[in-house]
């Protein structure tokens, strides 16, 4: 009986143990666990957030480990969550580029609508990356070879990876496209527990993107636990646009620029016998304020003085 007890006590201890090394996170010895180490639901949007353009950083982590780059990952959690229209300025855009060639030496069908001022605007560019983090306590870590395979500063970064214990720390930076102000940078953690892989892989979780994603994600556990940590990265970034006023982080950009075509002038109402208020070389410098009445929009100059001018005088710069 006594001997039953103790081994009563002795496994209550164990896991005991167990539990608070598991909170200890997928980080070193930290005392507050790691976001997301439990994956949740992909969010649902009714409507896009923005528009957005994914640029891969300069340092190629995920050659080391046999992947492919995240940009799928990034695509398919933003079409399957409805959450942002993204678009394609790599591979897509060099085939719609050789289509307008194709338009302008005459080869496409009549009517094919292929040409200038289509091409969509991103709001803001996506930047996936690896966390740079003092994980190789013990383990293999990326960051301990990968200067030997890529080298230079890759073996920094990818400190957010350990390919022993199949754990992973990501970011995704979001940038204004018109600014390029570092809005926000989205994190996510993951690691080869029960709970990442079984409940965070159910049907609403990451599970069946590592897949859908190819390029090597469904084949490793490191994989498997990449897609997870930047499935978390990405509902912490929706998380956020969704706590901003719609709109709000577009609409905060200066006012585009736009230049004179030739000699004009600045009228004080939207008339060409209006008082002048100044003139205008080809190449100065206004900005729009946005109110037009015809063909006159209202602008500021360099020097803060406001009036109209002839929109058929003026281009985007």
């Amino acid at each position: 009986m006594r001997k039953a007890l103790v081994a009563a006590v002795s496994l209550g201890l164990l896991a005991s143990i167990a539990n608070s090394a598991s909170a200890a996170g997928a980080f070193g010895q930290d005392k507050n666990p790691p976001k997301n180490t439990a994956t949740p639901e992909l969010p649902r949007c009714d409507r896009a957030l923005g528009t957005a353009a994914i640029q891969e950083p300069e340092n190629r982590w995920w050659v080391g480990l046999g992947l492919s780059s995240p940009e799928a990952l990034l695509k398919l959690f933003a079409a399957r969550s409805g959450c942002l229209r993204i678009v394609d300025r790599n591979g897509g855009l060099a085939m719609r580029n050789q289509e307008a060639e194709l338009g302008r030496g005459g080869d496409l069908q009549r009517n094919s609508n292929v040409g200038r001022g289509q091409v969509a605007a991103a709001d803001f560019f996506l930047i996936p990356d690896i966390a740079n983090s003092n994980s190789n306590s013990g383990g293999n870590a990326l960051g301990g070879i990968a200067g030997g395979l890529i080298g230079g500063r890759l073996g920094a970064l990818a400190g957010g990876i350990n390919t022993r214990r199949a754990e992973a720390q990501t970011l995704i930076t979001l940038v204004n496209a018109r600014t390029t102000e570092q809005v926000y940078v989205a994190e996510g953690v993951a690691k080869k527990t029960d709970v990442s892989f079984g409940i965070g892989g159910g049907a609403g979780g990451w599970g069946g993107f590592a897949g859908a994603a190819g390029g090597g994600y469904a084949n490793t556990d490191i994989g498997k636990v990449i897609t997870a940590a930047y499935f978390n990265a990405f509902i912490d970034l929706v998380g956020y646009m969704q706590r901003q006023q719609p709109g709000a982080i577009q609409a905060a950009a200066p006012i585009q620029a736009y230049s004179i075509k030739v000699a004009a002038q600045l009228r004080a109402t939207p008339s060409p016998t209006a008082k002048l208020v100044r003139n205008f070389d080809a190449g100065d410098m206004v900005y729009p304020t946005g109110q037009k009445n015809g063909v006159w929009w209202e602008v500021d100059d360099e020097t803060g003085n406001r009036g109209w001018v002839s929109s058929a005088l003026i281009t985007a710069r």
